[in-house]
């Protein structure tokens, strides 16, 4: 990546989506530290902003929404507004990339994510 770390993801909207707070402020620093507008809220609440993202990032593990399911709702908005965004999955340790796959996801990070592998992630998803 050529620009600073300030500035890589100026201009990338990032909707963060976990049913922790605390992993939701942790993410949300590191993609602001890199310029990204950043939403971060739960499962539920995520659903009334999708439309404004262009990359999310869900835990696969909400206790508030089902990770696939949760996807499954984010899909059917997109078809029928017409947008697509890149939906990156935070899955625990150990979880298999198939069946992240065969969720729909188009990417996963696995937990714990560190500030610079998430930077970089959204940056190529953006």
């Amino acid at each position: 990546m050529s620009t600073s770390r300030q500035t890589e993801l100026q201009g990338t909207h990032v909707l963060v989506v976990d049913d922790d707070q605390i992993s939701r402020q942790l993410l949300r620093s590191a993609l602001e530290f890199a310029g990204a507008t950043v939403t971060a809220t739960n499962a539920i609440d995520a659903l009334r902003v999708t439309l404004i993202a262009d990359v999310i990032v869900c835990d696969l593990t909400s206790a508030e929404l089902a990770g696939p399911q949760f996807l499954d709702h984010l899909q059917k908005l997109h078809v029928r507004a017409g947008r697509q965004a890149t939906i990156m999955a935070v899955v625990p340790a150990g979880t298999r990339s198939a069946r992240v796959r065969a969720a729909g996801f188009d990417s996963y990070l696995m937990r714990p994510v560190g500030a610079n592998g998430l930077r970089a992630a959204v940056w190529m998803a953006r």
